[in-house]
Order: C-alpha cells, then structure tokens, then sequence
C-alpha cells in the first residue's frame, strides 16, 4: 500500500464528459474538497505493462473497489495506460474518490449508465476501449431482499449490455467482477471452494451476479468474447460507503452511538484489505489466463461479534482482547468462541445490540484463493492493520465524504441513499441480548428509536419518522390479514400447498414493468401476484406440467440437498488433486 500527498489547485473539470441531457453538472460535481486533506490510497504492485492493453475502461470507477483500482492503474502505469472511469454516481458512489487524479493526463471521466447501451457504445468508441474492468453493480445483500427488481435490472440486464456492447466494439479483454457469494453457504467442516464449484446462491443479490456470470460464460462459449471472471470475498477499507458492517458500525461509534448486530452475531466473513484487493485485479490484468475464473480469498475470517470487539477497541472505549503480540485474525477453519453474553463486559452491552435477522443470512462463505496465489499475488496488509488504516480514515472524513448518511446507519436501511426502492422490513425492534425467534415474539425488545436516544446525539430525520408512522398505521391490518390466513392454513392445509405450474399461471391482465418502476425492455408482471389457495386445490400424488398429469417422486428434498453437497465435495477433491 502506498501514501502520498498531493495537492491540485483546481477541481474536476477537464476530466469530465457529460452525457445525459438532464444532467447537472454544478451540483453533482461541486467540490467540497474534503479530498484535499485525505490521503492517497492504492496498491503495490507494479507489472511490465501489456502491449496490447493502452484504454482501459472501468465501471463503477466512483464506487469503492473500483476506485482503488483506478488510482492504482492511473498512478502506476502513467505512460502505459489511459484510463476511463465510468459511472452513473449512484447513491453508493462520491467523486471524491478520484479527484486527486484530475490533473492526470491518462485520466478520465465519464458519467454514464451500463443499463443504456447508447452510453456504454459511445464511451466504448470515444476512447477507443480494448480493456474492460466490469465492477459496476449494486451490491448491498439488505437491499436486495427489499428491491430484487433493481438487482436484477444493474446486475444482469447492465452486464449483458456491457456483453453486447463490448462484442461489437471488439475488446480483447473483459474482466468480470463477481462475489464468493454465488457459491452460497459453507458450513465450519467444508473444505474452502474452488472456483469450479457449483454455484448456490441464497439471495437476490448473489443470485443476480450467478446470473450475470452465466451471461458473461455464455459470450465467451458463442462469441469467444475474451473474459476472465473473479470472485472476491469481503473487501474492506476507506472509501467505502458505510453501508456495509465495518464503516456503517465506525460512523455509529464516532456519533456516540450504539451498533446493532443481525440475530446473534455468529455468522463470519472473511476480510481482504482494499489495497490487497486493487493488487489482485492488476495482477489477473497482467498474468491472468483469459477464459479462466480466479478467486480472491484471505484467510482473516472474523464473526461479527468479535469484530464489535475489534472496533470498540481501535476506537478506545473497551480495552484490547488480546495483546498487540498475539498473531492477528488468521483463522482458517472458524474464529475463536467468543464469551457468552452474559459474561461480556458491561461497556460492551451499552455500545452492542442486536435485532432480527435477514429474511436469510449465510453462516460464512470461504473461497480457496490458491490459482490466484499461484500468479505470485498474496494479500499484504493483516487485518489488524488495515482496520487501524480504516477507522481512522472514517472517523476523519467518513461524515463529509458523501451526503448525510443518517438514514443509511439503521439496522435495516429503508432506502438505497432516498433514490433507490424501498427496503420493504420492519420498524427494527432492538435487544440487550441475541435474537432468537422465541425473543422477537416476546415483548422485552424495544424499539431502535428507543435505544438511539439513549445516546448522545441521537436525532430522527423527517423521513424516518413518516416510515414509522406508516408502519404503525398498518400493522393492525397486518396482523388481522396474518391470523385469517393462518385459520385458513388449519381448515384446509391441502389446498395452501400450490404446485408451481399452478401458481404461475395467471388469468389476469398484465402491464409493462416500467409501470411498475422496472424499466427492463420486455419484462412483464401481473397487477396482483399472489396465491389464491381457495381457488386452487389438486392431489397430493399427481402434479400437472402443461395439462398433463405426472406422478410425484416421493424424494424429499433435503436428500437432494445432500447429493448435490456431496458431489460438489467430491468434485472439488478431484480439482483441488489437479491444481496440486
């Protein structure tokens, strides 16, 4: 990882090139130049440039990975690349990333969308792009299970424009960039996952970025389109927006005010540094195979319970667990027990609670990184010393980077930054203690409002207050419609159980689905999906595929659950021999 300073006595202009005709340059540009102040931050690695890579072109380059990346190749390779960051400045992304490159002549900026193919063609042909990194997507696991549509929208109709687009303009080099979380859940005994696993995601987010990477293999298999694809498993460190664990819990910290943990706090992640990160991608750019899959593990695999230790002791308001000396977070298989919750200090209970979980949460994901290692790239920086490097660059500059960020600290966001769709949760009812099921329906939780005022500086934006009130107003009618349907489950369990064949076919009327805020070309949806088990009865031992009756294999499907686990174990044995 590499700090410098350098100070531009201009802001961003030369380097910009508008395109949208609603476009505001003034205010969606205005400087605040809080970057002036901030250090730059990139990589290490430095490679023998490529002679057929001059242009390179990187989606999501205001966002947080791609931008390390894009400093990173703009300030290593100055006479060899130009680079072109390409991004629609969404909620999640900041200009401030990349300021401190605006005097850069291999620099440049373009504000456009991988949804509309009129913006990515002419970006393609402008700068004359021969090499693609494709960061851009939303990413955010919360939102995804609120707003599935628009993940589905960005992720896997704006990577098939970026597909298409880059097969007509002919680039030689499509760097996918995907998450280890298409291979879904790992349990504590499974060996790490190879990059020929079979692919299992468990929520719209992951199951979006499968899909886009069936896009992208497809291409390769009917253009030849020269793609790698890479998935990477958590990456942290400055520049990222606090709406993933680590910053969104530092900002709350630094307001003097609690974090809230999903459920219990045991499920783990593995954490990659982000200048290790931007040292990967250059070397997959440099010494990657094209048509291969790399994935970027570390072995810093931490619970997030024990991460609120880690922070509340880096920020100083519990003493440090363990001795500077003692190795840092390296645990390869699972992370130390941590105390039970009655035994934990009692500072740690006033700054930690907890809540209810995600409609689904993975234990852990753990992803073998050995065919990226065997390029010569290893990750530099311990955890220890990039979460030093991170929270003290929040704690900084975390609160002025982008705009207010109060509504993105909730347990649950309810909006992607007031632009995107709605996360449809609860008002989070917050505890002392982890959430179990039989705590949430007790009565002993309280409020997140509740907890927050209890800190100092605890304030309610206007919005906040207007979802509260719509809650509360339709809670009754909520429960009412949930105790008639369970009735109905009691009376007649035969007729609640509705075969898909069945509840995919729809007598009703249907309308485009940019009427209903997608605006995917094509994409249909019914005024009122939903299961009409009245209507619908059939037979236990028959099922209808096209008005056509089949008898049902009485296989239950934790039995095929089981085969697939067990030959996806074998399969990676037999790979892992290969690789060794």
């Amino acid at each position: 990882m590499t700090f410098a300073t350098q100070e531009p006595t201009s802001r961003y202009n030369g380097a910009v090139t508008p395109i949208s005709p609603s476009f505001q340059q003034e205010s969606l540009f205005k400087d605040s130049e809080i970057w002036r102040d901030a250090p730059v931050l990139t990589g290490t690695t430095k490679f023998n440039p490529l002679p057929d890579v001059k242009n390179i072109m990187v989606t999501g380059g205001a966002g947080f990975i791609a931008c390390w990346v894009v400093r990173h190749l703009v300030l290593t390779y100055p006479e060899a690349y130009n680079v072109v960051s390409f991004d629609k400045l969404d909620y999640c992304a900041s200009l401030n990333n990349t300021r401190v490159l605006e005097h850069e002549p291999n620099f440049s900026f373009y504000k456009g969308d991988i949804t509309n193919p009129v913006e990515v063609m002419d970006c393609l042909k402008r700068y004359k792009i021969d090499t693609i990194f494709h960061f851009a997507a939303q990413s955010h696991v919360d939102l995804s299970f609120g707003n599935p549509f628009g993940f589905t929208h960005t992720n896997v109709y704006g990577t098939h424009v970026l597909l298409e687009s880059a097969r007509k303009a002919g680039i030689k080099r499509f760097i996918h960039v995907s998450t280890d979380e298409v291979y879904g859940e790992v349990k504590d005994d499974e060996d790490d996952l190879l990059e020929t696993s079979i692919l299992a995601p468990t929520n719209p987010y992951a199951a979006s970025k499968a899909a886009a990477e069936m896009l992208v293999n497809s291409y390769k298999k009917s253009f030849k389109l020269p793609v790698i694809i890479v998935r990477s498993n958590n990456v942290y460190g400055p520049h990222q927006y606090p709406e993933k664990i680590i910053p969104k819990f530092t900002c709350l910290l630094a307001r003097g005010e609690p974090v809230v943990l999903h459920g219990d706090g045991s499920p783990t992640r593995r954490y990659l540094f982000a200048g290790d990160a931007a040292d990967a991608f250059d070397t997959i750019l440099h010494r990657g195979q094209l048509g291969e899959i790399y994935n970027v593990g570390s072995y810093d695999e931490i619970s997030n319970l024990s991460l609120c230790h880690k922070l509340l002791a880096e920020m100083e308001i519990i003493p440090s667990r363990s001795p500077p000396s003692s190795p840092p977070c390296n645990y390869t298989t699972s992370p130390p027990s941590s105390l039970p919750p009655e035994a934990e200090p009692e500072e740690f209970h006033r700054w930690v609670k907890y809540t209810h979980d995600r409609p689904f949460n993975d234990h852990r994901y753990a992803v073998d990184g050995t065919k990226l290692r065997q390029l010569g790239w290893e990750p530099k920086t311990t955890f220890e010393e990039g979460l030093r490097i991170t929270v003290d660059w929040y704690r900084r500059f975390g609160e002025k980077w982008w705009d207010d960020i109060t509504d993105v600290l909730t347990p649950f966001p309810m909006t992607a930054g007031g632009r995107d769709g709605v996360l449809d949760q609860e008002v989070a009812e917050v505890c002392d203690k982890p959430v179990t099921s039989r705590l949430r329906e007790s009565r002993g939780g309280r409020k997140s409002s509740d907890i927050l005022k209890e800190a100092p500086g605890w304030s309610r934006s206007r919005l906040q207050l207007h979802q509260h009130q719509h809650h509360c107003k339709h809670r009754t009618r909520k429960d009412h419609h949930h105790m008639r349907e369970t009735s109905r489950d009691n009376t007649d369990s035969v007729s609640s159980r509705i075969p898909r064949s069945c509840a995919l076919a729809s007598p009703r009327p249907r309308k485009l689905a940019s009427n209903t805020g997608l605006v995917s070309p094509g994409l249909t949806l019914d005024e009122d999906d939903s299961f009409d088990d009245e209507a619908t009865t059939y037979d236990r031992r028959t099922i209808f595929y096209d008005n056509k009756p089949q008898s049902r294999k009485k296989r239950k499907l934790s039995t095929m659950v089981d085969d697939i686990t067990n030959n996806n174990r074998s399969f990676n044995e037999k790979a892992r021999g290969n690789l060794t």
